[in-house]
């Protein structure tokens, strides 16, 4: 691991749980000097990614919030797919979110509130559990093999507490039937009385896939026509990658 990366994985510890760090618990948390984690405490407070709280601790500073609306703002998929995103929330009056895995994470990156009002728990920024929830399940069905093997080892209790991800073999075959369908639906996974429909959204420009989903509740679920909302999320799938695509042609 490069001292880069090193130090970057300190604003890895920074959690709603655990939001406030020292020095001294950061060094033991990562395993290194005390010398070493000041180095990187200073660094990082230079560039606004921690700043100095009260009792010698730090939190995360300012710089993010800036970053978070630059991606907002730049994003192509977020920014050129927006229109078709919100076409898709007006449409369907679903809560729309789209999802992207980064390493061993899986982050909702956006989501849009629709009319019915349902209140979801991994909204924007949250990282999702790896093998519940539509999004998830829909990532992971469309991550190469080796990746998917990497995601899986890095959260061996999560894995094993749930029976669609057993074992690797387990959630391969799970994974199939997704894949071969082309959407996942989950109901109840990650919050009670929501149900979700996600697709595969191919990310122009590096061959990645992205999830698109919709969110609504399960008595509304109940009276879904399934299929018509999977059209629907596979047009505006098309029509974001259709915007990115245009948009990025001199």
């Amino acid at each position: 691991m490069s001292s880069l990366v090193r130090m970057l994985s300190v604003l890895d510890l920074f959690t709603e749980a655990e939001p406030a760090w020292t020095p001294d618990a950061i060094a033991q948390r990562l395993g290194c000097s005390l010398p070493t984690a000041y180095r990187y405490v200073r660094a990082l407070m230079r560039a606004g990614l921690l700043r100095r709280a009260v009792a010698g601790s730090y939190v995360l500073g300012p710089r993010l919030a800036e970053l978070d609306f630059q991606m907002r703002r730049t994003d192509p998929l977020l920014r050129d797919g927006d229109a078709a995103l919100r076409a898709l929330c007006e449409d369907t009056g679903c809560d729309v979110v789209v999802a992207e895995a980064l390493g061993d994470r899986l982050i909702t990156v956006q989501q849009l509130h629709g009319i019915e009002g349902v209140s979801a728990s991994f909204g924007r920024g949250r990282r999702m559990p790896p093998f519940r929830g539509m999004l998830s399940k829909t990532l992971l069905a469309w991550m190469p093999r080796p990746a998917l093997r990497r995601l899986y080892d890095a959260h061996p209790a999560e894995a094993a507490a749930e029976p669609f991800s057993a074992s690797f073999e387990t959630l391969v075959a799970n994974l199939k039937p997704i894949r071969a369908q082309g959407h996942a639906v989950s109901v109840g996974e990650l919050d009670p009385g929501l149900a979700g429909i996600a697709v595969p959204l191919p990310r122009p420009g590096d061959g990645g896939t992205a999830a698109l989903g919709v969110i609504l509740a399960t008595r509304r679920f109940a009276t879904t026509d399934v299929d018509a909302m999977v059209r629907r999320l596979r047009r505006a799938a098309e029509d974001v990658v259709r915007e990115v695509e245009a948009r990025a042609t001199p």
